[in-house]
């Protein structure tokens, strides 16, 4: 599962939080990438969801839109159903950060890696160096004998050419017939006129050793009728072999 939870932005962040945690709940993933999660003085949001749903939390702070409250920091979460052997805060070009989780997979292990790529739509560049330099790294741990998943907000759309280095190393999960926008005009909480607007632009991205089984998008209406972030989340049911 991968979700652009949105911080605290709002005026309903609160209730947006418990909204959150109920949809990570109902969907039962065993992984969870988070963009735009958040920490402050005294909490942060994934040892919070990690400690009501029952999963391992990890966080590192990244280039993020900042927060109203500058006590808070913005930043990638990952939540593991299973026992983390390392994590990682890798950066990439352009001061992006990718964040990675690795278990065990028999004799080999499984990278699980989030990122956030820059929003702005005159940022072409900027995405491509940032998805080649992801590429990279899915690379060099490949090359190992090991299986990686890519999950995150890459604020491109299908078919931009700075997915192509990503691309070009793993498979995009999601299935055809489906549009998948994740960040949708009928969203309350999303800027009008937003030139990402109506378009997917959150991925769940598999090596070729996995098999990408449905996909869905979740977070629509969870918060009392509304959306509990600006991006539908999307989950994706990947078989291990």
């Amino acid at each position: 599962m991968t979700w652009n939870v949105w911080g605290r932005f709002g005026d309903r962040w609160l209730r947006r939080q418990r909204a959150i945690a109920d949809t990570v709940r109902g969907q039962r993933p065993d992984f969870v990438a988070l963009q735009e999660t958040w920490r402050s003085d005294s909490q942060e949001q994934t040892d919070l969801l990690g400690f009501e749903l029952g999963m391992t939390p990890v966080f590192a702070p990244s280039r993020m839109p900042q927060d109203p409250d500058p006590d808070v920091q913005l930043g990638l979460g990952i939540l593991s159903r299973f026992p983390l052997r390392e994590v990682e805060r890798h950066t990439l070009s352009t001061g992006t950060v990718a964040l990675r989780a690795e278990i065990r997979l028999g004799t080999s292990s499984l990278h699980f890696i989030t990122s956030c790529l820059d929003w702005e739509e005159d940022h072409q560049q900027e995405r491509f160096a940032q998805a080649t330099s992801l590429a990279a790294l899915v690379t060099e741990l490949r090359a190992g004998g090991d299986e990686v998943i890519v999950a995150g907000d890459l604020n491109a759309p299908p078919g931009r050419p700075e997915l192509e280095p990503l691309l070009a190393v793993l498979a995009d999960c999601w299935q055809p017939q489906h549009d998948g926008v994740t960040y949708s005009s009928r969203n309350p909480w999303l800027g009008k006129g937003e030139w990402l607007e109506d378009h997917r632009i959150d991925y769940i991205l598999a090596a070729d050793g996995l098999t990408c089984g449905d996909s869905r998008l979740a977070g629509l209406d969870e918060d009392h009728g509304r959306p509990p972030s600006d991006h539908y989340a999307v989950v994706t049911d990947v078989l291990v072999a």
